[in-house]
């Protein structure tokens, strides 16, 4: 698998994107990186998301770039063990679609993170209720 050129990695960082180490050799990533976006990066993010990657504090989901030697992937999934709603594995040509990609996830049109804003919160409803009917039920 290729691993990825520094200069498209600069060109998310630079957009205050952190980036991860890439993945070992072996890995079904083998070179890809992990990208998520900081609480202090402007831009697309989730009310009360919360995680961190080294330190670093994050308000989104974040995404996997990869190449399996023919395309550039960018996937990001929450849902398991099968993609739910917001989640998407989008396929490229070049790193430079696949960094544009990422891009607008994080930075620009708020359609898809709202898509996956919705699902989470779907998810916590549903959480809330079934812990309701659990105390409703141990009375």
């Amino acid at each position: 698998m290729k691993a990825i050129e520094e200069r498209y990695l600069q060109r998310l960082k630079t957009a205050g994107l952190f980036i991860c180490p890439p993945f070992p050799d072996e890995h079904p990533w083998e070179h890809g990186v992990r990208v998520g976006k900081p609480t202090t990066t402007a831009g697309n993010s989730i009310p009360n998301y919360e995680t961190a990657f080294e330190g670093v504090d994050i308000d989104a989901p974040s995404v996997v770039l990869y190449s399996d030697g023919q395309y550039w992937h960018v996937y990001a999934q929450d849902h398991t063990p099968t993609p739910g709603p917001g989640d998407f594995k989008n396929q490229w040509s070049t790193p430079d679609e696949a960094v544009d990609d990422i891009l607008d996830l994080f930075l620009g049109d708020p359609e898809r993170m709202s898509r996956k804003a919705a699902a989470k919160e779907a998810v916590r409803k549903r959480s809330a209720e079934y812990q309701s009917k659990l105390a409703g039920n141990a009375e």
